[in-house]
């Protein structure tokens, strides 16, 4: 990737303007970016409207910075695309490869509750687990996982490629008036980030119900929860993190015994990459601000899970790549890059993973 990339600005996706939420005239959070509220349970329901407001134009910007930051993208994709050299392609597509690493990096559930590792060339990518004689899970394919019994602290776990295209045809230049370089951007999340978060719920899901047992609840309240975190600690694993489905902070913010025991997030921006707060030692995240396309939570489900060291390891081999693509010869009015990296994927222990849901 460029350092000095000239299009890193352009693609880059930090919050902007003062947030009002509707039916607000005050904003969201103050200039220290924290989320003005007058008490605990007051910071509960600010998160829950923001929750439920997370898609609105008004979470975002303003409509003029909106629309110059449109104009701004539009202008650099469409001189990018125009490029008979191809070189222009090239370096948006590493900046845009440089955001969605970034982007996965801080906001992918897979890489911030299990061990994350970035091997180079020509590195083992040998796994150290905490236990073993127990029962984990491997991903073969961006799609398949099986369970293992795990028999030595050191694998060798399998490696395979996650990618995707975005590719861009000159008549959706032409036709929209919309950001479609903030589209690509997320084809290229849901292409690299959602594949790995869907990648290990498969395996959680599966890991959940081999020594744990599923809890089934009508309403989420603090004994719940510790009812889940249980599932994991009995077993002397620290439960450290918790994955929790955004329609449940209604529950949350309607049971006022959740005010004494619950620290919610007070900082706009973490509350933006999905942190909630923490609860019994436990961190919460959620998926609530990504589009709905990047969603990887189901209504009504909670996962807990033990610290990274017994949960497991996600690898990363060399850098993510972006390769431009030209389909003109092809006879295809169409420009873009194949999105490319190389991982695996190991849950270590099933001991380690717990799930709720609500029925």
């Amino acid at each position: 990737m460029l350092n000095n990339n000239p299009y890193r600005r352009v693609v880059e996706h930090k919050a902007k303007g003062n947030v009002v939420l509707p039916g607000q005239s005050s904003p969201l959070f103050n200039k220290s970016g924290e989320i003005n509220a007058s008490s605990t349970t007051d910071l509960l329901a600010q998160i829950g409207k923001a929750l439920q407001a997370s898609q609105s134009v008004a979470m975002q910007a303003t409509p003029q910075e909106l629309e110059q930051r449109r104009q701004e993208r539009r202008q650099v994709l469409a001189e990018a695309m125009n490029d008979q050299t191809g070189r222009a392609m090239q370096i948006l597509g590493e900046a845009l490869a440089a955001e969605i690493y970034e982007t996965t990096n801080r906001e992918g559930f897979a890489r911030r509750i299990l061990q994350y590792r970035e091997i180079g060339q020509g590195e083992n990518n040998e796994v150290y687990l905490k236990q073993k004689d127990v029962i984990g899970f491997l991903a073969t394919s961006p799609s398949t996982v099986m369970a293992s019994e795990i028999r030595q602290r050191r694998l060798l776990p399998p490696e395979f490629h996650v990618n995707g295209y975005i590719l861009i045809d000159t008549v959706e230049i032409a036709r929209t008036s919309s950001d479609l370089l903030e589209e690509k951007y997320e084809q290229g999340l849901e292409a690299i980030m959602v594949q790995e978060d869907r990648l290990w719920k498969r395996m959680a899901d599966g890991a959940a119900i081999i020594r744990n047992t599923l809890q089934n609840f009508g309403t989420f309240t603090p004994s719940v929860f510790a009812r889940i975190i249980e599932q994991v600690s009995h077993w002397g694993i620290p439960a450290t993190s918790c994955l929790f489905a955004s329609n449940l902070w209604q529950d949350v913010i309607a049971n006022g015994d959740f005010a004494g025991v619950l620290d919610p997030v007070t900082k706009w921006e973490l509350l933006q990459e999905g942190y909630l707060g923490s609860m019994y030692g436990v961190t919460i995240f959620t998926d609530n601000f990504r589009q709905a396309n990047l969603k990887v939570l189901e209504p009504g489900e909670v996962y807990v899970v033990g610290a990274p060291i017994n949960l497991g390891v996600l690898s990363l081999r060399g850098a993510m790549t972006a390769e431009p693509i030209n389909r003109f010869a092809e006879g295809e009015a169409k420009k873009g890059w194949f999105i490319d990296e190389i991982i695996s994927l190991v849950l270590g222990n099933a001991m380690a993973v717990a799930k709720g849901q609500k029925i």
